[in-house]
Parts: C-alpha cells; structure tokens; sequence
C-alpha cells in the first residue's frame, strides 16, 4: 500500500512527531526511534526510513501509523496514503 505513494508520503510527513507517538504507544522499539530521530535534520530521510519501517511491519503497525497520522495532525499525508494507496482499482 505505502509503496505505491512512498515518494509523495515521504516529501509530505513529518516523521519526528509521528515516530514519537509510535513509540509511546510500543508499536516500535527503542533502536528504531533512535534511527529515525538521527535523521532529524534530514526530515525526508527521517521519513524513508519511517516508511520503510512501517512496510516491513505487521498490518497492525500499519494501522498504528494511520492512528499516528491522525494524532499527529497530518491529514493531508493520511489523506495521501488513502486515495493514493486505491488509485487505478475499479
């Protein structure tokens, strides 16, 4: 799902805040926050490897995310994953 949108996503998401909540609800581990928030002057970086997390993960870490994205007031990138994710299905 997220690989069909993974370029558009990763431009938009703002990952710090997101891998945080992430984090505190024990969807990823310590070693994983620590990667991500290495790359926090780096925010696209920071989100590829978010992305790239995430895809590796369960359905459930998936839904995490999303319940993350919304948490974190990024609609626009929730928004992005849904239609995108759906594009050219009929």
């Amino acid at each position: 799902m997220l690989r069909r949108v993974y370029t558009q996503v990763s431009q938009k998401l703002e990952a710090q805040s997101v891998v945080r909540n992430m984090f505190q609800s024990n969807t990823l581990t310590l070693k994983e926050l620590q990667s991500i928030q290495s790359k926090h002057s780096e925010p696209i970086r920071a989100a590829e490897r978010l992305l790239q997390i995430v895809m590796k993960q369960s359905s459930n870490v998936f839904g995490c995310f999303l319940d993350a994205l919304k948490k974190t007031d990024q609609p626009d990138v929730f928004e992005v994953i849904i239609t995108g994710s759906y594009e050219g299905i009929t």
